[in-house]
């Protein structure tokens, strides 16, 4: 008797331990990312369009954006700010641009927002000068 209690509770175990979805220890339900903004606009430096191929990017928080870069015409593309979550999308984005001599950063920001879908944003930077 001992013996098929002891079977039905191995099995019952079983059964159960097999119809759990692992989660894992990572999981957070506030994912999936936020939606990101997409910036991109005209980008100046001490009142000149700046130079093509001059890299622009972003600092939100401890999170950087995917690095753009200047095009000619002096506009800047691409500069993607994906906010890992709610929390960082009430941060303030930083803009810098970057040489090979350094970092600069620009005199303009811009306040992040919860958007339903990834959102362009056209915004021009002015930098006082060049690294």
């Amino acid at each position: 008797m001992i013996k098929k209690i002891i079977l039905s509770l191995t099995i019952l175990i079983s059964i159960i331990a097999c119809t759990e979805e692992a989660q894992p220890e990572s999981f957070d339900p506030g994912l999936p990312p936020e939606f990101p903004h997409i910036f991109m606009g005209n980008a100046f430096v001490g009142g000149e369009p700046i130079k093509q191929g001059v890299e622009v990017y972003g600092k939100f928080g401890e999170s950087l954006s995917q690095i753009g870069e200047s095009i000619s015409g002096g506009r800047y593309v691409n500069v993607l700010v994906a906010p890992k979550n709610s929390k960082e999308t009430e941060l303030t984005v930083s803009f810098y641009m970057k040489t090979e001599e350094g970092e600069v950063k620009a005199k303009e920001t811009y306040k992040l927002k919860k958007v339903s879908e990834p959102e362009i944003v056209n915004l021009k930077l002015n930098f006082s000068s060049y690294p």
